[in-house]
């Protein structure tokens, strides 16, 4: 049966809300009341939303505008301070948890190569969309740790192209692998070209006659054009809509009109950020967690362990301390969004089956419900430091 697309979604904020008002009672973080809201939505639970693709949509727009944001207080000046991070950090984490995962999935397991490789994959990614609300949340946005979080998140987003170049080559399918490499770099220093030339030239005379009508509502329409436009962009390159998105931020951010921007956005951001959520809830099978329960408590340690350690091993390669080694560590050990579309195209190329997949969507959401407490308590974390008197890195 087809459904209005407003029954559909006053159906899903209508259950959210019961949901929510329930956890708050239960001092449950809003996160994890997304999720349970999505579990009871899903096609395995109800018929009901068996057709909600909208639901995919609204979730993309909700990383779009996380993004957009996160740009918009970041700036261009303030990347090119953490440029190392997001080149050496960044990197340096990837193939840290490709590696281990790969190498601990194939002796602990022995499936085959290719699939320990995948695995890798999967693992490498992590929740930009809630690990970067919860820094905002409690101010740590601009902290050592928050910091090279964010950088190592950047490069993860920029990774997703190539991972998913990769994951058909994995599987026999694939096509010419430097040729491919190569037009992917290629259409980074194209789009970083653009990138300079809107940032210097384009939008600020673009926002400064825009701004002449004195305008709240022509400006937000003016800055979603802008938003839409550019992540289009990065999208017909090969890129992602959420990179594009991030960039349209980072040019903002460097006119007088940022803050503007900011505050016309943020509510939009929270509305959009709760589809995103629900939707990975509702990607998921309930009863996997009645017949898998011991996979899927191994599986979620295996993650936390090896991500964490990963982390750690990233932020050390920079030289900085122990205690920001950890927290960073800890705070991006979860799986990303972005690792629900390679899992997919892992099913779709069978290096992935389809319990397997089930029990990573149960291990990953459970990742993501303890993500916000991880993150906002990571400084806390009551190690021994080898030299804890020793001061921060400069960023």
């Amino acid at each position: 049966m087809q459904h209005h697309i407003l029954i559909n979604i006053c159906a899903i904020f209508g259950v959210a809300t019961a949901v929510i008002i329930i956890c708050k009672f239960l001092k449950v973080r809003y996160i994890i009341g997304y999720l349970i809201t999505g579990v009871l939505l899903s096609p395995n639970t109800s018929h009901y939303f068996a057709d909600m693709e909208e639901v995919e949509v609204y979730a993309e727009i909700g990383i779009i505008l996380l993004l957009f944001t996160v740009g918009l207080e970041f700036s261009f000046s303030n990347l090119k301070r953490i440029k190392n991070y997001v080149l050496i950090g960044g990197a340096s984490q990837v193939f840290f948890t490709i590696i281990l995962t790969s190498i601990l999935i194939w002796v602990l397991m022995r499936p085959s190569v290719e699939e320990s490789i995948f695995w890798g994959f999967l693992y490498a990614l992590s929740s930009t969309a809630i690990v970067v609300k919860v820094l905002q949340d409690n101010n740590k946005i601009n902290t050592p740790h928050g910091k090279f979080i964010l950088a190592i998140l950047l490069f993860q987003d920029i990774m997703i192209v190539p991972l998913m170049l990769f994951t058909p080559i994995l599987a026999g399918a694939g096509g010419n692998v430097g040729e491919e490499l190569l037009w992917l770099s290629g259409k980074l220093i194209l789009m970083g070209g653009i990138s300079y030339v809107l940032a210097q030239f384009v939008i600020p005379f673009f926002l400064k006659t825009v701004m002449k009508i004195q305008s709240q509502e022509v400006f937000l329409i003016a800055t979603v054009f802008i938003v839409t436009g550019i992540a289009l962009l990065t999208e017909e390159l090969g890129l992602s809509l959420a990179l594009g998105a991030f960039i349209a931020g980072l040019i903002i951010a460097e006119t007088d009109y940022n803050r503007m921007a900011i505050s016309c956005f943020l509510p939009f951001r929270y509305v959009f950020m709760s589809f995103f959520f629900i939707s990975m809830g509702m990607l998921l099978d309930y009863q996997i967690f009645l017949t898998d329960t011991l996979w899927i408590v191994f599986w979620f340690f295996f993650a936390l362990l090896v991500k964490a350690i990963a982390g750690i091993l990233a932020v050390k390669v920079m030289k900085l301390e122990w205690k920001t080694a950890i927290a960073v560590g800890f705070s991006i050990a979860q799986i990303g969004e972005f690792s629900f579309v390679l899992a997919q195209s892992g099913l779709e190329y069978e290096l992935i089956s389809q319990n397997n997949y089930q029990i990573f969507l149960a291990v990953s959401i459970l990742l993501m419900s303890f993500t916000p407490f991880i993150v906002s308590n990571a400084e806390k974390i009551p190690l021994l430091l080898p030299n804890p008197l020793k001061p921060e890195a400069d960023v």
